[in-house]
């Protein structure tokens, strides 16, 4: 082959590898744009929250909650995940009351760094979402299905986690920043805390907090870039 012939078809090799590469890249990038995978993708941790005008009513945050909540699928349609929206002042007074009960577990070294969070991350924002699920569902579930009774409280918990994950979502897609929090959960007092100022049954069993408000700067932690650990070690493909 002539050097000049060599050079052709070096450079159509090559444009041929590049369109492969553009047009797989366009298929990556149609296949990754529905609504659910843009929500997947602006689902970021702020934790920096302000309480400035959401860009969305608190009714509208209200319907994205009930709705998460209505539609997470559970194992046997236990529905057994429940969700209290706290707005307003009540927000700051839940953190308050968090605060008050979280403080006394702590090394007096280690409050300030804390309270900081407290300040800034939570009761700073215009809303927190609580989520809890109902023991005695779980229970009257177990009760009556005696083959799955050890696999029932990894369901819930699996249920529960897709509900919050929902709601997270939907108000990042909305530029709604937030952060997901667990102060109570398997915590007794700061649960009862919580229980008490929500005026939630006892059966309901806490499992997260998710305080959120317009963000007051980027994600994640300041000057840290999200990494990710190579896809290939995560995700393998049997065919």
């Amino acid at each position: 082959m002539s050097t000049i012939r060599l050079l052709l078809f070096t450079a159509l090799l090559a444009l041929a590898l590049a369109y492969h590469l553009y047009s797989s890249s366009k298929m990556t990038n149609a296949l990754f744009n529905s609504p659910i995978e843009q929500a997947i993708t602006a689902r970021r941790t702020y934790y920096g929250l302000t309480n400035k005008p959401l860009p969305i009513s608190d009714a509208d945050v209200q319907k994205i909650v009930e709705e998460a909540i209505k539609h997470t699928p559970s194992s046997f349609n236990t529905q057994t995940s429940r969700a209290v929206l706290v707005l307003g002042d009540k927000n700051k007074q839940l953190w308050d009351a968090i605060w008050a009960a979280q403080k006394e577990l702590l090394p007096e070294a280690a409050q300030a760094g804390f309270k900081e969070k407290f300040d800034n991350a939570y009761s700073s924002g215009h809303g927190t979402v609580v989520f809890f699920e109902d023991a005695e569902g779980i229970k009257k579930f177990i009760d009556g299905s005696a083959a799955f009774a050890a696999n029932i409280p990894t369901w819930s918990a699996n249920t529960n986690g897709i509900a919050q994950y929902i709601v997270w979502s939907t108000l990042a897609t909305h530029g709604i920043g937030a952060n997901l929090q667990h102060y109570g959960q398997n915590v007794a007092p700061v649960q009862a805390a919580i229980q008490k100022f929500l005026g939630v049954p006892e059966s309901w069993t806490l499992v997260a907090e998710l305080p959120f408000g317009v963000a007051a700067g980027e994600p994640g932690y300041p000057g840290v870039p999200k990494a990710f650990n190579p896809i290939e070690d995560r995700v393998k493909v049997v065919a």
